[in-house]
């Protein structure tokens, strides 16, 4: 969708973009794609940083790509936690010149007038939680969407961005955030709330999310579920849904069957509906609400995967290790904390 960005005098302080991945193969056009990218962060006034997880072969690779594009540097082995993202967010803080820092998944596209306003609002805040949204939309994006509305909806923080922005010696000062879960994105939120820093949620402030391919949205769905595990209202809620609708058949047949699924369905998408409030209906299709209850087909079944994920393997995997544990320490600690300022108009 078209970006609706304000003309703006002078340039923004400078910030680095610290970007952690780890590729098992390496892919020219990924890699040339990136490299497009770090230019476009670099004329924002970014240092560009990227630390690699990828074994030796493809390191080398990804430094021939990008070499005079960004600073490329291995993980740190000092850092030996089972999210091997953690362990890469730890040394690029570390690394970085610069006092405002951009933490950003591999699918994540800041655009030059989203660098500037992250770097105006590190200036009053330690951290800065934006919102996230998804172009192109195929089907199964759609339904991801629709999810993002629910949450925008239902969460008076939003939805669970793949971006955040931290102040460097804030980073510093509330030390390490539990690295042995699955869900690390909210649980540095949650640390540095738990430490006292000044967190921003930042609900009308949206940045570009590439939606996964299909086959790796298929194996992101039981991993959501597991990493809801920790609200648990949330998962009995799916869990139950299949009792529910085969009650609902018994008492009162297909018709009862139907009616349940109507009254779901019509109050997923109206949920969906209003979490396109606080500017979303700009980067949103109206019509993703449609697909709301296709979500919540998808969520019900990939929880009871997880289930079975989780009794029967124990945990599960993110790259090549095992995770028990969805979230950890700091989101019990914290709970679900409110907005402490209110977002820009």
């Amino acid at each position: 969708m078209k970006r609706e960005e304000t003309n703006e005098e002078g340039g923004a302080e400078p910030c680095t973009y610290l970007l952690t991945i780890r590729r098992v193969s390496f892919d020219a056009r990924e890699a040339e794609g990136f490299g497009d990218y770090f230019r476009l962060l670099a004329a924002a006034g970014c240092e560009v940083l990227v630390v690699d997880g990828s074994p030796a072969e493809v390191f080398a690779a990804h430094a021939a790509a990008w070499r005079g594009l960004c600073r490329h540097a291995p993980v740190d082995p000092q850092y030996k936690y089972l999210n091997g993202k953690v362990n890469g967010i730890h040394t690029g803080v570390a690394l970085a010149t610069h006092e405002r820092v951009i933490l950003a998944d591999d699918d994540i596209r800041y655009t030059p007038f989203d660098v500037r306003r992250m770097s105006r609002l590190l200036d009053a805040h330690e951290m800065v939680r934006p919102q996230n949204y998804l172009s192109p939309l195929p089907l199964w994006a759609r339904t991801e969407a629709a999810r993002m509305l629910i949450n925008r909806a239902w969460i008076a923080e939003g939805d669970y961005p793949g971006t955040l922005g931290v102040r460097r010696t804030a980073m510093l000062r509330v030390g390490h955030y539990d690295g042995d879960v699955l869900f690390d994105n909210e649980e540095i939120v949650r640390h540095f709330r738990a430490e006292g820093a000044r967190v921003h949620y930042a609900r009308d402030f949206f940045i570009l999310k590439r939606p996964p391919g299909f086959r790796k949205w298929v194996e992101q769905r039981p991993r959501q579920a597991y990493e809801d595990f920790v609200m648990r209202a949330k998962t009995l809620f799916f869990a139950a849904l299949p009792g529910a609708l085969a009650l609902a058949w018994l008492a009162g047949g297909w018709r009862g069957a139907q009616a349940f699924a109507s009254v779901v369905a019509a109050g997923s998408a109206l949920l969906a509906a209003r979490g396109l409030g606080d500017g979303a209906a700009r980067f949103f299709p109206a019509s993703v609400c449609a697909y709301a209850p296709l979500w919540v087909a998808e969520r019900t079944l990939s929880t009871y995967w997880a289930f079975y994920w989780r009794v029967v393997r124990g945990g599960y995997p993110f790259g090549d290790r095992l995770l028990s544990k969805g979230t950890g320490r700091d989101w019990r600690a914290v709970g679900r904390p409110a907005p402490d300022v209110p977002p820009e108009r």
